[in-house]
């Protein structure tokens, strides 16, 4: 093989992560590219070269290669300048997923522009805001400005006494507050110095008293365009609101088919479909992030309107595990990685 062409370089954040990330690539499908998986520390920048871990013969072995013509990023929260060297190095048109721990109040400001009627009011963190958002919606949100994979989330809930019950990825509350001035206290105690935002609580529809969501998994095919892989439900633990503990996953269709009928389930998931597929658009029209992959996650109200909850750059793809024909899940990045390939440089 000419590694000058056709050479891709999975980016994984430590030496432990390379041989479980790269093999999931290399089980689904035959892309026609080598497939090799690196570490920022194996990056040699004066001789343009990175030690990376590749299957060679139907063994794993350790090999210098030639900076490679695409990278796709799979390590979360990446050191920017490093992504900038990068890009310097190869083409930022190469290197795709620059950017995956999302900012969700720079998202949402992206968003609502354009998709208002989906998006749950959100506004930065301030004890004004905290107290304003509480008695407008009586239940709010409190989550980080970047992922901490389903930590750190918290819930407010203003009961009919006054009293603001706090939950910690459950209902049940954490702790209680008689007094707003209390609520503020216990709230600054939890999220310290961390940037925060508030976002508005949606009554969410919920299975046999499980709350759900609507993950709609949105990748880059071989011809550099926008589509949906597919779309799945997490079943959250009875008296949780946190999807990212679960009980199950499936199909979004075998979830909402347990609600409404075939009819009404083919329209929500149309709408989840174009309202995913408008969000990639706005991303790429909006931001510098140059995403191949991403997910949108939703859920539904009493009325079966799809809000967006948040999305998520860097996607979870063992959530896909035992899910029908999820070799595309992992197809489509190496799919994209080909068509960015044989793309010229941009100057």
């Amino acid at each position: 093989m000419n590694f000058t062409n056709g050479l891709v370089g999975i980016l994984v954040a430590n030496p432990a992560q390379r041989k479980y990330v790269l093999n999931q690539y290399l089980r689904h499908g035959k892309s026609g590219m080598k497939l090799f998986s690196f570490t920022p520390s194996s990056i040699d920048w004066k001789r343009r070269t990175v030690v990376g871990l590749h299957r060679s013969g139907g063994k794993w072995a350790i090999k210098r290669f030639p900076f490679p013509q695409v990278v796709y990023n799979r390590c979360y929260g990446t050191n920017p300048k490093l992504i900038g060297r990068l890009g310097a190095a190869i083409g930022d048109d190469k290197l795709f997923n620059q950017i995956n721990q999302l900012n969700k109040l720079d998202i949402y400001n992206s968003l609502s522009r354009w998709l208002d009627d989906y998006l749950p009011e959100t506004v930065p963190y301030s004890p004004e805001n905290a107290l304003r958002m509480l008695e407008r919606h009586r239940v709010i949100y409190l989550k980080p400005f970047y992922g901490y994979q389903g930590k750190r989330v918290y819930r407010a809930e203003l009961k009919a006494s006054g009293e603001i019950h706090v939950g910690h990825h459950y209902f049940n509350p954490k702790t209680v507050a008689k007094t707003p001035a209390e609520f503020l206290q216990n709230a600054q105690k939890l999220i310290g110095s961390t940037p925060y935002i508030v976002q508005r609580g949606i009554p969410i529809r919920q299975i046999d008293g499980h709350v759900f969501d609507i993950r709609s998994l949105v990748q880059k095919n071989d011809k550099g365009l926008w589509s949906v892989t597919n779309l799945v439900s997490r079943i959250a633990y009875k008296g949780s609101y946190n999807t990212s503990i679960f009980v199950k996953v499936c199909l979004s269709r075998e979830a909402l088919g347990k609600l409404y009928s075939s009819a009404r389930v083919e329209e929500i998931m149309t709408s989840i479909y174009n309202v995913s597929l408008r969000t990639a658009e706005i991303i790429d029209m909006d931001t510098d992030y140059h995403l191949g992959e991403f997910s949108v996650d939703f859920a539904l109200d009493d009325n079966a309107h799809p809000w967006i909850i948040e999305l998520n750059g860097k996607p979870a793809k063992d959530l896909y595990r035992g899910i029908p024909n999820r070799s595309a899940v992992y197809e489509r990045p190496i799919q994209y990685a080909r068509y960015l390939s044989a793309r010229k440089k941009s100057l």
